[in-house]
């Protein structure tokens, strides 16, 4: 397991680009969840591709992050 931070959970060009990277290895944004607590938002997105899964998250403070496995998000990343 292993997680990166990618940039701003505000950054909404990066945020497409995300989502270019994940249709281009032919996977989708099966879920997505919201939650406030306080001052801080988070929103968790289930990423599913071919070869396994991984997970999103935007959080106020923390930036866009991509946790699961370490092939994956290296696949992802070179291709944002």
């Amino acid at each position: 397991m292993r997680e990166v931070v990618l940039g701003s959970e505000t950054d909404d060009a990066l945020f497409e680009r995300l989502c270019k990277a994940i249709e281009s290895l032919g996977g989708s944004i099966e879920d997505k969840e919201w939650l406030l607590g306080g001052s801080q938002e988070l929103t968790r997105y289930e990423i599913a591709l071919p070869m396994g899964a991984l997970e999103a998250i935007a959080e106020t403070y923390a930036g866009l992050s991509l946790r699961g496995d370490a092939s994956l998000i290296d696949e992802i990343c070179a291709r944002l």
